[in-house]
């Protein structure tokens, strides 16, 4: 499990009243919620693009990638923005609460129980602070090719 997580530690934040985390390595920047530009013939989860400092970078509500039915409340929301692969994107969350340091050996691999979202995506849970965090594999969320399928529907879109 070291491998999944070579720091041994993540941005811990909350979907759903749920707490997931994630390779803080991944993580660039966290911004407080701006609306993004929407994106016409996208997917629900697709909030659009922001320009972040000259970059364009897609947004995506994890919220709807995980089909919680619940949509999200933006006045309480921040964007994560992750690297993946050689592109940033924007993930809605709806709050940041820590980075913790965790024992790669305290991680469960082996999970029994429905934890609400797909479980390709996740790398196992840990228990920090009496709490359960659900760690989520970010590089699996999103496919290369679905990743390179949006970032072409999003060029096409761009009038230049």
């Amino acid at each position: 499990m070291s491998d999944a997580i070579p720091t041994n530690q993540i941005l811990v934040f909350k979907i759903n009243n749920e707490l997931y985390g994630i390779d803080i390595l991944k993580v660039q920047e966290i911004l407080n919620f701006m609306q993004p530009s929407p994106i016409p013939n996208c997917p629900e989860y697709l909030k659009g693009i922001i320009n972040l400092r000259g970059t364009i970078i897609l947004v995506i509500d994890l919220r709807a990638r995980f089909h919680f039915d619940e949509p999200m409340n933006p006045e309480n929301c921040v964007i994560v923005v992750v690297a993946i692969g050689d592109k940033k994107y924007g993930l809605v969350v709806d709050s940041v609460s820590d980075v913790l340091t965790i024992n790669s050996e305290n991680i469960q691999e082996d999970i029994d129980m429905h934890v609400g979202i797909d479980s390709r995506y996740i790398m196992g849970l840990v228990k920090a602070n009496e709490q359960m965090i659900i760690l989520v594999d970010i590089d699996k969320v999103f496919v290369k090719d679905e990743l390179d399928d949006l970032s072409n529907a999003v060029n096409n879109s761009i009038v230049k």
